[in-house]
């Protein structure tokens, strides 16, 4: 019994020395390691386009008037149903009617004088023309209060998805190049944020005068002529890069 005990515990402290050894490994390949990291950067990279705006929009106001408050509300229902009729004629338009209410009209007197009903319609369709047109026969109807365009969600979505692979180019070309500049080989990634812009802005009204100016002078029987513009679509990619010996 005494023999093997002894076998034992000579074969524990022959192992002794090789445990201490692979430790002593392990902790030299770990300082070998932390030796050859560098700094963390941190980079960003960006990329853009112009993308053509494919949506017209317009907006017409309405205003009827009476002493008693419901005529003005008759009046003011008989003319949106009017414009709407108007409206509906082109099915490709989306059709908003914003901000329907009859207030009251005081005299000097601060008393009732009369009754004023208002609502607002808005159209809008990729079909640049369908808007003109619509707008033309609108002109005797309503007033206009501003027109323009802006970009749909659809074609910012392709813009972006196409500006992803460009804007991961850059960030890597970057990364490369200041890797390189500071005397090391490679790199790994960190975090990535990735950021889109270009939604589409807000409508905005139109000048009172030129809008009012348009509601006389424009021909019923004519298009209104429109012109788009540009929205800037833009990706950028944002995030930490680990420099590595």
């Amino acid at each position: 019994m005494k023999k093997i005990r002894l076998l034992a515990a000579a074969a524990l402290i022959a192992a002794t020395p090789f445990v201490t050894t692979t430790a002593m490994a392990q902790n030299h390949t770990n300082n070998s390691n932390a030796a050859d990291t560098g700094p963390t950067l941190t980079l960003d990279a960006e990329a853009t386009t112009r993308v053509p705006e494919d949506t017209a929009w317009a907006q017409f106001s309405v205003e009827k008037e009476s002493k008693d408050q419901a005529q003005a509300q008759q009046l003011g229902k008989a003319a949106l149903a009017d414009v709407l009729a108007t409206v509906k004629k082109s099915p490709s338009l989306q059709v908003t009617t914003e901000n329907l209410f009859t207030t009251p009209v005081y005299n000097k007197d601060g008393k009732i004088s009369s009754w004023r009903t208002n609502f607002n319609v808005q159209i809008e369709s990729t079909d640049t023309a369908q808007v003109g047109q619509t707008m033309a026969a609108l002109m005797d109807k309503a007033r206009l209060a501003g027109s323009g365009f802006r970009l749909s969600d659809a074609a910012r979505k392709k813009a972006q998805d196409q500006l992803i692979a460009e804007a991961v180019k850059a960030f890597e070309a970057k990364a490369k190049v200041t890797a390189s500049a500071m005397g090391f080989a490679r790199y790994e990634y960190g975090n990535i944020n990735l950021n889109q812009s270009g939604s589409s802005q807000p409508m905005m009204r139109a000048n009172r005068g030129y809008a009012m100016a348009m509601s006389k002078s424009a021909d019923a029987s004519e298009p209104v002529g429109l012109e788009a513009g540009y929205t800037m679509v833009s990706v950028t990619l944002s995030g930490s890069v680990k420099l590595i010996k």
